[in-house]
Parts: structure tokens; sequence; C-alpha cells
């Protein structure tokens, strides 16, 4: 019986047979190919992801980059300010912040200006001022016998390298108050930090004492003050 199914039906079988294997074998190409398709796909979108990685990095090392300039900035602004204590003969006495590498006639300046009776013959106002440095104006007659090339160049806690004196050796126990600094001045019996300070002033605003009595016009210092030190100061 097969045989005669096959006798009779051979050709339309093998024909059915090679149509079967040709879809087969096309349906397995186009499977394949799109196998190879995604497999593309999944490497390009593996690149894009690593490239865009790449420049994530990137974008986020500039502003950090960006950051460590302007804190680097910020410090050299921060090094280029000095603070300076300007004393003495000045309108305005007090601590300042100034610019690295600016003069003391600078600090001067911003301290308001020197009095009328600063002593500007015994002042360098070249110098360059440097950090922590004191800027100390003298009066009138605070300084004597000073040598113009002795003034302070640079860095000292005093722009004048002669120190404030009382007379001669000989009379080292008696206080010139026209000249006397702030230390000497506290050293004369029943003057204090307050009072020394307003012998100071005195002499700033009114000018130098013609006589030891004018001692007793400064605010504070009256009789018994006076009868107190008056063998222990000279003009």
């Amino acid at each position: 019986m097969l045989e005669e199914i096959w006798e009779k039906y051979q050709k339309q079988i093998i024909i059915t047979g090679i149509t079967v294997t040709i879809v087969v074998m096309f349906f397995c190409i186009l499977v394949g190919a799109g196998r190879n398709d995604s497999t593309d796909k999944m490497i390009g979108n593996n690149l894009t992801s690593s490239s865009s990685s790449i420049q994530s990095s990137s974008n986020s090392a500039t502003p950090m980059a960006s950051g460590q300039d302007k804190e680097t900035h910020a410090q050299r602004l921060a090094s280029s300010k000095i603070m300076v204590d300007v004393k003495g003969a000045v309108k305005s006495p007090g601590v300042y912040e100034v610019k690295s590498g600016m003069r003391i006639m600078d600090a001067i300046e911003i301290a308001g200006g020197m009095t009328k009776s600063a002593d500007q013959r015994n002042i360098n106002l070249a110098t360059q001022l440097s950090d922590q440095q004191v800027v100390y104006v003298p009066i009138k007659g605070e300084i004597k016998n000073s040598d113009p090339s002795q003034l302070s160049a640079v860095g000292s806690s005093s722009i004048s390298s002669s120190s404030p004196s009382t007379t001669d050796s000989s009379t080292e126990k008696i206080v010139n108050i026209n000249t006397a600094s702030k230390a000497e001045l506290l050293t004369l019996n029943g003057v204090g930090d307050k009072k020394a300070e307003q012998i100071i002033n005195y002499r700033e605003q009114q000018g130098e004492f013609k006589s030891i009595e004018d001692l007793k016009q400064v605010q504070g210092i009256g009789d018994k003050i006076f009868e107190g030190l008056q063998d222990a100061i000279t003009v």
C-alpha cells in the first residue's frame, strides 16, 4: 500500500520536501541575521555607554579643578593681607589690615594722617611694611640727636632705630615730660596707665610743656600727685 502511495505521489512528496527544506533554511538565515543585529546593537550601546561615562568623568573633573583654582586664588588673596599696629602721633591709632607691599606712609594715611605735633624728620615713610609690625610716629622732641641714616629700613617694630630718651646719663632718674615715652612716664610716682596716656595726648594736642607746673593742666593730675613727682620730672 505504501509503495502504491509512493509511486502515485512520488513527485509531489519530493517537491514538498525540497520546499520545506528551503523554507527552514531561509528561516534559519533570518533568525541568524536577527541575532547578529542584536549583537551589533548591544556592542554599539556598550560603546555609547562607555563614551558617555568617559565624558561624564571628564566633565566632573573640570568643576573639581575649577574649585581647586578658586581655593588657591582665595589663599593668595588672604596671604596678600597683613596686619600693622599704628601708634603715636597719628589721628586714629589702632590695628589696621593693609595690603602686602604697602609703605609706612600708606599705614599713616589709613590711620588718619599725622597730628600737628608729629616729628616728620624722624620718619622713613618709604619703609615697606611687614606683618605684625608696629609703626610708631614720635612727637616733636621725643627723639633727640637722631641721625636720618639710622632710620629703620625694613621690618622693625618702630620706624626709627632710635628710642625715646630722657635727658643725659647724669640725670638718668629725671624724666623729661616733653619727650618721655609711656613706659618712662609709668615710672613716675602716682602715674598709672591712664594718666600716662593723658600726658601723651596733652602733648600731642597742646604741644610741649613750658614748665613742669603745666603738668597740672592734664586731667587727673592735681596738686597732691604733682608734689609727689615734681622732683623726678623736667622739661
